[in-house]
């Protein structure tokens, strides 16, 4: 199911130019750092959480208000 925005667009990152590719990166490392936790502790699981939203906050620039 991919995203749209209320305007009904939505992402398309299928080229191979810079921005694409760095971006698809971006999103692949988050998937990773959100994967890598002990599946038997809930407090391990909300520091990957954490970790995931602080890293994706940063590289979006995206503010605390969301």
């Amino acid at each position: 199911m991919k995203y749209k925005n209320k305007d009904g667009i939505e992402l398309n990152y299928s080229g191979n130019d810079i921005q694409s590719e760095l971006t698809k990166e971006v999103v692949e490392e988050a998937i990773k750092i959100l994967s890598m936790y002990d599946r038997s502790c809930k407090i391990s699981m909300g520091m990957a959480m954490m970790n995931t939203k602080k890293f994706l906050k940063s590289n979006f620039d995206i503010g605390d208000s969301r």
